[in-house]
This record gives C-alpha cells, sequence and structure tokens, in this order.
C-alpha cells in the first residue's frame, strides 16, 4: 500500500514505568516527519496525565503550549492532543469525565480492565482487574480460572457497542486486544486442559452483532485502530518494536477482523503506541500496521491521515 504520508495517533509523552521520563512534542515531531508522518496524536493514560499534570486543564494547557509552537516551526505536520481513556464498564463508562473530555481534541479509548456489571465481573469490581496485570493481581488470577468463555464474549460485545455510541469516543485502541490477546494467552497458561475455543474473528462478532456495531461506528464516525504492535510473525515486514517476538501476543485473525471493517466502510487509525523518550523511535514505525491494512484490502480513503478526517470530541 503506497501512502502519500502517514498518521500516528497513539503516541505517549511518558514512559510508563518510573522515573516517567517524558519528551518535548518537538522532539516527537521531528522524528515523525523524518517517517513522513504529517499527523501525531499526542495522548496519556487520563491517569497519568493527573499525576503528571494535576488535572486535565493543566494537561491540554500545558501541552497546547507546545503544540502551537512547533506546528509553526513546522506547518507540514498537524498534532492532535488526546488522552487515552479505559473503559470501566459494559455500559461504557469511560474513567475520564464528559466536561474533561470536551476539553480535548480526541479521544482514544481501549480496554485496559475486564468491564465490570456484566456477565463476568460485578459492577463494584469496575476497575479494579488490569487486563495484563496478572502477576501482582490475585484477583485476576481467580477470575482467569473460573470464567466462562461465553460471558467474555457477551461482555465485550455489549461494552463495544456501548463505545459506538459514546459522543466523545474518537478511536477504539487495539480493540480485540483484552477478549482475544491477552485472555487466550493467559487462559492457555492457567487452564491448559482446556481448548481455546476463539480461533476466527466470527467466534467473537456474529454476523448480526457485527452489523450492528460497524453500522454505528460508521455513523457515529469512530474509527478502529490498527496497532502496529499486534501483527503475528508471518506477516511481519518490520520485528523490532512490536508488543512481542513470537506469536504469543497477537492473532492472525487481525486480518479477518479489518476485512470485515472493510466491508462496512469504517474509518481506520494507525498507532505505534509509543511511551517516548525509551521509544522515541518508534514514533511513526508503522509498516506492520500498514501492511495488515493491505493484506484486509482497506482502502486509503477510510484511513485517517488528516486532521479533517477524524472525529473530534467538540463535534
Amino acid at each position: 500500500m503506497g501512502l502519500k504520508s502517514l498518521a500516528d495517533l497513539h503516541i505517549h509523552m511518558h514512559e510508563d514505568i518510573p522515573p516517567f521520563r517524558s519528551c518535548s512534542v518537538e522532539e516527537i515531531a521531528k522524528v515523525a516527519l523524518e517517517r513522513n508522518v504529517r499527523l501525531i496524536g499526542i495522548v496519556e493514560h487520563y491517569g497519568s496525565a493527573l499525576l503528571h499534570y494535576g488535572n486535565i486543564e493543566k494537561y491540554c494547557a500545558k501541552l497546547r503550549k507546545q503544540i502551537k509552537i512547533v506546528e509553526k516551526k513546522f506547518p507540514e505536520i498537524e498534532i492532535l492532543l488526546g488522552i487515552e481513556a479505559s473503559v470501566l464498564t459494559v455500559k461504557g463508562e469511560l474513567d475520564i469525565k464528559p466536561n474533561e473530555a470536551r476539553k480535548l481534541d480526541f479521544l482514544i479509548v481501549g480496554m485496559h480492565h475486564i468491564p465490570a456489571g456484566g456477565k463476568c465481573l460485578p459492577y463494584d469490581m469496575k476497575g479494579k482487574i488490569g487486563v495484563g496485570d496478572i502477576k501482582n493481581n490475585p484477583l485476576y488470577q481467580s477470575f482467569l480460572r473460573k470464567f466462562k468463555i461465553d460471558d467474555l464474549i457477551i461482555d465485550w460485545q455489549e461494552t463495544t457497542l456501548s463505545l459506538m455510541h459514546n459522543p466523545f469516543v474518537s478511536i477504539y485502541a487495539h480493540p480485540v486486544q483484552w477478549p482475544i490477546v491477552v485472555m487466550r494467552k493467559f487462559f492457555i497458561r492457567l487452564r491448559p486442559n482446556e481448548k481455546w475455543p476463539i480461533n476466527r474473528i466470527e467466534d467473537l462478532i456474529s454476523s448480526d452483532i457485527a452489523q450492528e456495531i460497524f453500522l454505528t461506528a460508521r455513523k457515529n464516525g469512530i474509527a478502529w485502530e490498527v496497532n502496529n504492535g499486534f501483527l503475528p510473525v508471518r506477516y511481519r515486514v518490520d520485528n523490532e518494536y512490536v508488543s512481542c517476538k513470537d506469536d504469543s501476543n497477537s492473532w492472525s485473525c487481525l486480518i479477518d477482523l479489518f476485512k470485515m471493517i472493510r466491508d462496512y466502510n469504517v474509518k481506520v487509525s494507525l498507532g505505534t503506541d509509543a511511551h517516548v523518550p525509551m521509544e522515541l523511535r518508534r514514533v511513526g514505525r508503522l509498516a506492520n500496521a500498514v501492511e495488515l491494512l493491505r493484506l484486509a484490502g482497506i482502502s486509503e480513503k477510510n484511513i485517517i491521515l488528516r486532521k479533517d478526517q477524524i472525529r473530534l470530541c467538540s463535534n
């Protein structure tokens, strides 16, 4: 797929672990331009933004000053300011509040916690089980040993549909990472005598549910993210900046998912999920994401490459 320029809409200003070093917007923009990226999205996890800036108002004020300077210095690049929020319940409740979301350009939302209030978890467990925190969270280990796959599928479907109706969501980040990539890895480890049953995209999204989810996404202009880190080994064209060197943290049916997205004419976004400065060289390194879109037959007109193509929080 020969794109004239690229967009990287998933870049974090701070590292996730102490001492939480950070980069400037200008440092990020310079690397992006080297990789022919003309649109970047600066985001922090909601909790990280509060940790480093105190509140969303201060986060926006400080970074918008940087963005204004950088866009004047490098007029060939567009910069959007956002947050990567977490969905906490099957009804689509987010950790960020609506009045905070209105201050942003755009909002990425991902399943960083097992959504509560459905079949898997009671509502009072909201935000208590992070999807990858199995080593440090005995609640998660207990959950994995007894949950039912059918409940997981129903909860993912309900949560996803709720997000497609949310007026502030711009991008659905790494959309099947929790139910398939993460859950499969830990399921196999803790329940080795049971067969993992989700092997096709149709096992997660039946045709009737797919129609409801994707027609709503298209109507509301919500993009589904192609995260550069999860393409399986045999399809990769760049193995340096990925989530895992083998296939334990990827899923081959991502291609079929994006074929489905293609058929419903839903927007897609590109993102590296780089956490700078440790991963500064990862910014704009999108070869795997572009290859996935080529394999899925996604048209360039459905890829967000300019600011005027993204659903903004102010819309």
